[in-house]
């Protein structure tokens, strides 16, 4: 279990993760999409799950970096998943991205498909029983894929607490993690457990 801790503010990088033109933008999201996608480090051909997508702008970023990828993107709301397709529209077109409207519980995905599942600030991650939907992500990941959990936190007291109760579900139900988090401005905390099914 490794731990991680960085001073930067994400919103303020110039490592070329600006939105692309013509993405709509929404600067209190930008932020933390922004961090979560240069945390994960994908690679051109990843196989990407978002869980609960939202408008859609992680989406764009993650397309964005693919070639011969490609991302699915679910959410139960089906204003979500519209304004995320609207968003996305040119990605869905070339074939890097799909957006779903529907739960994670019900949605016809590919066992063993996924190299990187994530999701950013998901409920279901702290609320409730969440062991039968943890034992689906294992399932439909690849051998040696990545599970990203992304929160947004006020205090650092938050974020610490944070880390440390998604860090003991994921281990309980069979991954190895590691735990980053970046302060956005003077306030917000972000976080993201990562965890690697253990075989």
């Amino acid at each position: 279990m490794r731990s991680t801790l960085s001073n930067r503010d994400p919103g303020s990088s110039g490592s070329g993760t600006t939105p692309a033109t013509g993405e709509p933008a929404r600067a209190t999201a930008a932020h933390r999409q922004r961090w979560a996608v240069d945390t994960m480090a994908l690679a051109p051909d990843d196989q990407v799950l978002e869980i609960g997508c939202g408008r859609g702008a992680a989406v764009f970023m993650v397309a964005s970096r693919l070639t011969t990828g490609r991302i699915v993107a679910i959410d139960r709301a089906a204003t979500m998943a519209r304004l995320a397709t609207q968003r996305n529209l040119s990605h869905i077109s070339a074939g890097r991205a799909e957006i779903r409207c529907a739960g994670f519980e019900s949605a016809d995905l590919p066992a063993s498909h996924f190299t990187t599942i994530f999701a950013v600030n998901v409920s279901l991650f702290w609320l409730g029983d969440a062991a039968q939907q943890i034992a689906r992500m294992r399932g439909l990941l690849t051998p040696g894929g990545r599970l990203h959990v992304f929160g947004e936190r006020p205090t650092a007291a938050h974020a610490t607490a944070n880390l440390t109760a998604t860090q003991l579900l994921l281990e309980s139900h069979g991954f190895a993690t590691t735990t980053s988090s970046a302060k956005r401005g003077q306030r917000q905390v972000l976080t993201c457990v990562t965890g690697t099914p253990i075989r």
